[in-house]
């Protein structure tokens, strides 16, 4: 009972995605229709990119673009905005939860590296914006979240489209953000701020990995466009990760993908309900 209890308190949007569909499933009976709930694609450009994603975690890459940028940090605005812009920009393409996953935990060592008072001034101040970030900057591509990925593919728009959409509203929030960086850090400012990191991620030896991730990350790039077709990418990545990387295969968040098949059983009954698809239809 207590691993149930830990369980449901860490996945709470699982526990209650698989809840709503096991008692659907009693007011719609299982059938042979259950298959068209899932939305197969959403869910196979997910995993390609979940996978892409964990396997640049794995070499760095995202690390090491963060450390080249904060050795230019002077002083403490430009500290917050790039610790903040990091994962506003990255969550764009990697995730807004994967952007935080990578970049918290690496503010917790660079704020620790500068001393206490300045982490105590900057630390929660500093995590709430990134978080605030990720979320704002992940709006702007269909692969920035889950959510996003779902409602483009059943939207039928062009990916220039959907940017297209979105741009206003995330550049406006890139205003805003940069205009509270700069007011924290004028407002946690005692001089110059150098970032000194004891030990520097290198990609040396690591090119063949980066190449192959890259290809892999265009090719889910283009079937998000509508460019590939999604079973050959899910084939080209999965035989990839199984053949050279197979062991990042049991990071990739299966719980996330549970979650949708979960919403989509859910949604999909509701869906056959007279009441529900009534007010649907209004």
């Amino acid at each position: 009972m207590k691993k149930i209890g830990e369980f449901l308190k860490k996945e709470i949007v699982l526990s209650v995605a698989l809840l709503l569909a096991i008692l659907s499933m009693f007011i719609v009976l299982p059938d042979k229709e259950y298959v068209g709930y899932i939305d197969f694609r959403t869910l196979s450009i997910l995993f390609c990119l979940m996978a892409v994603m964990v396997g640049m975690q794995e070499i760095g890459v995202f690390r090491f673009t963060a450390e080249k940028l904060l050795v230019k940090v002077k002083n403490t605005i430009q500290l917050v905005l790039i610790l903040v812009l990091l994962c506003f920009f990255f969550s764009m393409f990697m995730t807004n939860d994967v952007a935080l996953i990578t970049f918290v935990p690496f503010t917790f060592i660079v704020l620790q590296m500068l001393g206490e008072d300045i982490e105590k001034r900057l630390m929660i101040p500093v995590v709430v914006f990134q978080t605030i970030a990720a979320n704002l900057g992940s709006m702007l591509t269909p692969m920035g979240n889950p959510q996003n990925l779902y409602l483009y593919g059943k939207s039928g728009m062009g990916l220039g489209s959907f940017l297209g959409l979105m741009l206003p509203y995330t550049l406006f929030s890139l205003v805003l953000l940069i205009f509270c960086g700069v007011w924290l850090g004028k407002k946690s400012s005692d001089g110059t701020v150098e970032v000194v990191l004891k030990e520097k991620t290198s990609l040396k030896g690591r090119e063949k990995e980066l190449l192959r991730y890259s290809v892999l990350f265009v090719l889910s790039l283009l079937t998000v466009a509508h460019v590939l077709d999604y079973r050959m990418c899910l084939v080209i990545v999965l035989a990839a990760f199984l053949i050279l990387d197979r062991p990042l295969l049991k990071r990739v968040d299966y719980g996330l993908l549970l979650t949708f098949i979960g919403f989509f059983v859910f949604i999909g009954n509701m869906g056959r309900v007279p009441f529900f698809n009534d007010l649907l239809q209004k």
